[in-house]
Parts: structure tokens; C-alpha cells; sequence
């Protein structure tokens, strides 16, 4: 794994996160998805800062985002620019993004959030997630930390619960015949 530059991880979550169902549904208008995608990521790498890792594989098919067990909830001025990041992609649809998101209920313990894990587009199905995440699933155990996903692609399911994830909360079904989301929990244990 490497950590050559955020802008290099941000470009690998884009592409891997282009045609997404959820990240397509936020961002709508294939024209400018790139771009939205773009400043998404980049927000949450800023927010997280010392409290978030984006990690990326060393041939730079992969990449991953993750929060940290200690990571602050959002402040007020951080949640205003999250909105504004929305809105300018989505115009009056930003009241319905916000509902649809805030419908999962994340977990209040302390927890490992991973925020987002993505090969590029001609790299999946080679074991690039796997790469990415199995070194967190060693670390989760080792600390005794949990780990919290939602997963945006109903396809991602299977291979999350082989690395003992279960659901966490009902599946929410996003407005406007949306894709579901779904929050994933995978508690640590010595015995894996």
C-alpha cells in the first residue's frame, strides 16, 4: 500500500465511483459527475484530515478512504459547505439527497468507518478490494475496533459479508425509486 498523494487517491475513487448507484444518483448529470465526485472526496479527505487515511494500492488500482476510530462529527461550518457542495450539483434535489442520506443510521460506538473503497473501472474483479481491505480487517482485530460501511452497490454485498460483515440497520431504499444503501458492520475478533 502507498500513500503517494491525495489528489492521486482522489482520482482513483472517481473513476471507481463514477458509475456507482448511489454516487450516480447524488450526482445525476454524467457531464459534471466527475467533477462532483471530485470535490466529494475531496471534502471528506480535508474534513477527516489527521483523523483519516487514503490509502491506495501500489499499482494505483485501488484506493481507499477511511475515518478513523477518533474522528469528530461534523461542525456547523462543515456541514453548511457539505450542503453547498450538493446543491451546486443538484439544484433543488439537495433536500431530497439530504433526506435519502440521513435515513441510515450509523453506529454511535466507536467504530473504523470505511468512507469508500474503489478499483478503477477496467480493474475490478482482480482482487484489488480485497488488497485494500484486508489490512484494516487485521488492524480492526488487533485494536479490538469495529469497522462501519455502507455499502452503495447492492453487487459489493457478497464480498463484504465473506469478510464477516452483517447488516447494521435496515437497508434504505433512496427517494425517487433510488438504489439501496446499506450500513455493514463487521465486529473484530482474534479467532478469523
Amino acid at each position: 500500500m502507498t500513500d503517494r498523494t491525495a489528489s492521486d487517491g482522489i482520482a482513483i475513487l472517481v473513476d471507481g465511483f463514477f458509475d456507482n448507484p448511489v454516487m450516480a444518483w447524488i450526482f445525476q448529470d454524467e457531464s459534471t459527475r466527475a467533477e462532483a465526485l471530485d470535490a466529494w472526496f475531496r471534502f471528506w479527505v480535508e474534513v477527516y484530515g489527521d483523523d483519516g487515511l487514503l490509502i491506495e494500492t501500489e499499482d494505483g488500482d485501488g484506493a481507499a478512504l477511511w475515518a478513523t476510530p477518533d474522528v469528530s462529527p461534523l461542525g456547523d461550518d462543515q456541514t453548511a459547505a457539505l450542503v453547498e457542495l450538493v446543491r451546486a450539483h443538484n439544484g433543488d434535489r439537495t433536500g431530497l439527497v439530504f433526506s435519502g442520506l440521513g435515513a441510515v443510521r450509523q453506529p454511535t460506538e466507536r467504530h473504523w468507518y470505511l468512507a469508500g473503497i474503489a478499483a478503477r473501472r477496467g480493474q475490478r474483479g482482480r482482487g484489488v478490494g480485497a488488497r485494500l481491505l484486508e489490512p484494516f480487517l487485521a488492524r480492526s482485530d488487533a485494536e479490538g475496533v469495529p469497522i462501519y460501511l455502507e455499502s452503495s452497490n447492492p453487487r459489493n454485498l457478497t464480498f463484504y459479508r465473506r469478510y464477516g460483515f452483517e447488516d447494521h440497520g435496515p437497508r434504505v431504499d433512496l427517494p425517487e425509486n433510488g438504489p439501496p444503501l446499506q450500513g455493514m458492520w463487521r465486529s473484530p475478533s482474534t479467532s478469523r
